[in-house]
């Protein structure tokens, strides 16, 4: 099995809805996504997928949410916008936007802080 892993960022606040503290008050994070995908077959050149394609689908998810208030966008609007649950949205995300037959989204990783991380997988 071959894994490849891309990592990106963006910035964005939220609050925890029936958080019992803190951070049910508006903040913000400067979030680190980390993305690996997996596939045991590589095309003729040796390639499983050309890591500029996982960035760009990546980038996509990210813009939706790069630079705004969580909890007024789907689907944060209705979900709490945990660390858990943002993992969940870019993966299931970023699985539709890869079209490659022979490569699965393996999991994702969110980065809260440079200290606290979530990772997400099925």
């Amino acid at each position: 099995m071959f894994v490849l892993k891309i990592v990106t960022d963006f910035a964005s606040a939220h609050s925890l809805r029936d958080y019992p503290g803190d951070c049910a008050r508006l903040h913000g994070h400067n979030w680190q996504v980390e993305v690996s995908v997996c596939s045991q077959v590589l095309d003729d050149s040796g390639i499983a997928i050309d890591f500029r394609e996982i960035k760009k689908q990546t980038k996509l998810v990210v813009k939706r949410l790069d630079h705004q208030y969580l909890n007024e966008i789907k689907p944060f609007d209705v979900l709490n916008p945990t660390a858990e649950n943002i993992a969940k949205y870019f993966f299931d995300e970023i699985a539709l936007l890869i079209t490659n037959k022979d490569v699965k989204v393996k999991e994702v990783m969110i980065w809260e802080t440079p200290r606290s991380a979530v990772t997400y997988s099925e």
